[in-house]
């Protein structure tokens, strides 16, 4: 094995076991959401002077009163939203590490980047009429799939299969920004609801997605020094996927802009 560890070319990738140990860190350490206690400290601290903030702002502004119906309508959205970032934020810190242990050169590694980015680019350019005709909902379900099999394909130390996991990824990265505040939009103009409790939704929206960027990084630490495996954030991560796609199936309802596509003489109708 050793010589085929300094061997390249066709043997690239092939040595490595599936599930690599990330270097100078063993299974007896103390994980890095407790080693690092001063930053978690001040993470906390920060986000106590935000919340403040944020409510003395709205207090100024003066509070929105909204319906229960509502209120249920959007915590279902947000819990969903939720999920879908968080497998997606789980993946960034460990891509290039887990490469990296495959023994992939970084000419290799560029070339995985690269096909991800360019995949988002060529896919994301029809993706909002298809879309439209297809159905929002199912166009979420099917970024928890993909990204999901984007996923699975970290398992293997074969750059064919890594290729077509990048691949996989940038369809699945297009479809996060676009797909769900094109189903929360029509979903929130269907049932009649005010125009400034939408905008309270992408409010909290983007809160909700810089707070599970930070939840994301201490939970891949820890679930990757419990495993010991660089692969286990993208495990997680595909958890985070499958719960939002029950909540999906089971409590969103398919709209499609079918009316909008054909009165725009069939111009696309993404939002």
């Amino acid at each position: 094995t050793g010589e085929r560890e300094k061997g390249k070319g066709g043997e690239r990738g092939t040595h490595r076991p599936l599930k690599p140990r990330p270097r100078g860190r063993g299974l007896g350490e103390m994980p890095e959401v407790v080693e690092h206690g001063f930053f978690f400290k001040t993470l906390v601290l920060l986000c106590a002077m935000c919340g403040m903030l944020l409510w003395h702002q709205n207090r100024e502004k003066g509070s929105i009163s909204t319906s229960p119906e509502f209120k249920k309508f959007q915590a279902t959205y947000l819990f969903v939203y939720g999920c879908a970032v968080m497998g997606d934020w789980l993946q960034g810190p460990y891509v290039y590490a887990l490469y990296s242990s495959y023994s992939f050169t970084k000419q290799d590694i560029g070339v995985l980047f690269i096909a991800g980015f360019g995949s988002s680019l060529v896919f994301g350019i029809g993706l909002g009429s298809m879309t439209d005709r297809y159905g929002r909902k199912l166009s979420c379900l099917a970024y928890c799939g993909i990204y999901a099999l984007s996923c699975f394909t970290k398992h293997w130390a074969s750059f064919p299969v890594l290729l077509l996991g990048r691949v996989l990824g940038g369809i699945a990265y297009s479809i996060l920004f676009t797909s769900f505040d094109s189903w929360l939009i029509s979903e929130h103009n269907r049932k009649g609801f005010p125009a400034e409790w939408l905008n309270q939704t992408f409010q909290y929206a983007t809160i909700c997605n810089g707070v599970v960027a930070i939840m994301a990084g201490q939970l891949g630490a820890v679930v990757r020094d419990v495993f010991d495996s660089l692969v286990a954030p993208f495990d997680a991560a595909v958890v985070f996927f499958g719960v939002a796609a029950v909540v999906i199936a089971g409590y969103w309802v398919e709209n499609r802009g079918v009316k909008e596509v054909r009165e725009g003489d069939g111009e696309g109708g993404g939002v």
